[in-house]
């Protein structure tokens, strides 16, 4: 039947579910040291970015990923621990004492903790995109996550969705452990790549 041919759409889709749930599995495993996890996204990313090209070595991409992008991946999920730490921190202030302004603050520390998360979906795609220091990285990931506000819901919601289903349902808790993050950052990335096309060749 030529629904289960090789070149069929269902048997592509289901190799490129098996691969992306290779990639989940060594990324999760990658992340279990906490400290790794920023490395481990970046050179996820890097390999689904090979994926997307046509490269399928998922290992040897990812290893390969590790290796450039282990440094300012690794500085990256630091600040973002320290930031995540901190606005927690204010969070449990503000809500346990009587201050003027009380709900004021809180929104604008929840506007900024939103806005740190936001940029966080942008920056490790930027960083396996593009040159540049960090604090380029970093400041381009701000700029695209509101110069393309849309996109960065959509990539939000996608997110949101596999949230969802973990916390919802047995059954679908199981998947998006399995292949979850794998397929959000897929997703993402083919999402992004519409942007990132726009400004690849001036910065080469």
């Amino acid at each position: 039947m030529k629904f289960f041919d090789y070149n069929s759409g269902l048997m592509r889709f289901a190799l490129l579910l098996s691969r992306l749930t290779i990639l989940n599995l060594i990324w999760l495993v990658c992340c279990i040291p906490i400290i790794t996890a920023g490395a481990a996204t970046a050179a996820q990313y890097y390999s689904i970015k090979q994926l997307i090209a046509g490269d399928t070595a998922i290992f040897g991409n990812f290893c390969a990923g590790i290796k450039l992008h282990w440094k300012k991946a690794s500085i990256i999920w630091l600040i973002l621990a320290v930031l995540s730490a901190a606005f927690g921190m204010a969070y449990y202030i503000l809500t346990n004492t009587s201050i003027p302004g009380r709900t004021v603050l809180i929104s604008i520390a929840a506007l900024a903790f939103l806005t740190l998360i936001l940029t966080m979906l942008w920056v490790y795609p930027v960083l396996i995109n593009f040159k540049g220091n960090l604090r380029e990285i970093i400041f381009n990931a701000f700029v695209f996550t509101f110069m393309y506000a849309p996109i960065s819901l959509i990539a939000a919601a996608f997110y949101g969705i596999a949230g969802f289903l973990f916390i919802r349902f047995l059954i679908t808790r199981g998947l998006v452990i399995l292949f979850g993050q794998s397929l959000t950052a897929y997703a993402n990335l083919n999402l992004f790549e519409k942007v990132f096309q726009k400004y690849r060749n001036t910065d080469e």
